[in-house]
């Protein structure tokens, strides 16, 4: 077995903005299969090494959800709220085309959004921002477009662009929940993070009955231990914090005092390196599950699984992306946005299962049992890259 982690990223492209105003960057982890998935960025002090990183993590998460599909991570080191933003990104676009004819299948990431990058693609005469999908699937344009666009299809009042990763992690809590033989409906959850990730989360633990006891943005922790109205939060939300609210049982606290407050699982959907080693040691929480890419460190992973909280590593609860497509474009027949997420929810419960048994079965984290299951997939270079799990 070789260790997934040992391998050196197989293709990085460096682009000089003809402008002379910032580099871009587009990292391919390998080049096993037709295609190769990844969000584009936009962020300054971005560089090569990290991007390389992040594209690591996405063969992690195509590998753990079972496709035939490597990673891949784009982006410029660019300031996101500068009004050239949109020049920017589409003078890089132009510049990595061909992959994304062939090869590279993109998504939104960090100050992106799929709205926003299907509008620069456009412009360009690109057809959709994972056209490589089509090619390697075997579908017409027609076809592939008419299922692409299953994407702004609605479900409880809310895309599926925007509810799959959210949803994802949802699905991996409930995962959880039903390995500590604990019922949605029994059941109480904390969440760092009210952005999309967060928020949609919240929305899907809330529709299967779960009670959200509190919730932190980076201003405020927001605390009801009857459960908060995530639907009237969302509601009065801007999309990345928390709303003022003038509810008898809410309480407001300091945002880290999301960490200390009991519950069965709790879910950092926000940042980095939120969970060091001391507040591993005193998190109250039967579990956590990792929304957030590397919310905890590995040390602090270590001492959760000593004191018995289980850990649902990043790249398995944060594969809800990658589940998606494949979900969406796997099928033989177009299929509608509740299929989508419900292949979530099955993949998703599935995996987070088998991860949990094997890391029993060999006395490990569930972080290095993912990856043992990561490294022991073979590559299929001439399979396509979705539909290798259906119901």
């Amino acid at each position: 077995m070789i260790d997934i982690m040992q391998r050196s990223c197989e293709l990085i492209i460096t682009y000089t903005d003809s402008l002379g105003e910032f580099q871009g960057f587009l990292a391919i982890d390998a080049l096993s299969h037709k295609v190769a998935a990844g969000g584009m960025r936009v962020q300054k002090g971005l560089t090569a090494d990290r991007l390389a990183k992040m594209a690591r993590n996405m063969t992690l998460k195509q590998r753990i959800g079972g496709m035939c599909v490597d990673g891949a991570k784009c982006g410029i080191d660019y300031d996101p709220n500068s009004p050239g933003k949109h020049g920017a990104m589409k003078r890089f676009m132009i510049a990595i085309r061909p992959y994304m004819h062939e090869r590279y299948s993109m998504g939104p990431d960090l100050n992106t959004k799929l709205p926003e990058i299907d509008a620069i693609l456009n412009e360009i005469g690109i057809p959709s921002a994972k056209m490589a999908v089509a090619l390697a699937q075997g579908m017409t344009l027609e076809h592939f477009l008419v299922r692409y666009n299953t994407f702004q299809e609605k479900v409880d009042g809310f895309t599926l662009g925007q509810r799959r990763s959210g949803h994802g992690v949802a699905m991996a809590c409930l995962g959880a929940l039903e390995i500590l033989g604990i019922p949605p409906k029994d059941a109480t959850v904390t969440i760092q993070g009210f952005g999309g990730l967060g928020s949609g989360a919240a929305f899907s633990l809330y529709k299967a009955g779960v009670k959200i006891i509190a919730i932190a943005d980076d201003q405020n922790c927001l605390i009801c231990q009857n459960g908060l109205n995530i639907e009237r939060l969302m509601a009065q939300s801007d999309g990345t914090h928390l709303p003022k609210t003038e509810a008898l049982d809410y309480k407001y606290n300091q945002p880290a005092a999301i960490f200390d407050i009991p519950c069965d699982a709790m879910i950092p959907a926000a940042v980095e390196n939120v969970i060091d080693c001391p507040r591993a040691q005193r998190m109250p929480a039967k579990a956590v599950v990792e929304g957030a890419n590397l919310p905890a460190s590995p040390e602090a992973e270590g001492i959760l699984k000593q004191r018995g909280i289980l850990v649902v590593p990043d790249f398995v609860a944060g594969s809800a992306g990658s589940l998606s497509v494949d979900g969406l474009f796997g099928p033989p027949q177009p299929v509608d946005a509740r299929y989508v997420l419900d292949h979530i929810e099955w993949r998703m419960r599935s995996i987070v299962k088998e991860v949990v048994s094997r890391s029993e079965k060999d006395h490990t984290t569930t972080r290095q049992a993912a990856l043992d299951i990561c490294s022991e997939v073979k590559p299929n270079p001439e399979a396509k890259p979705y539909g290798h799990f259906l119901r």
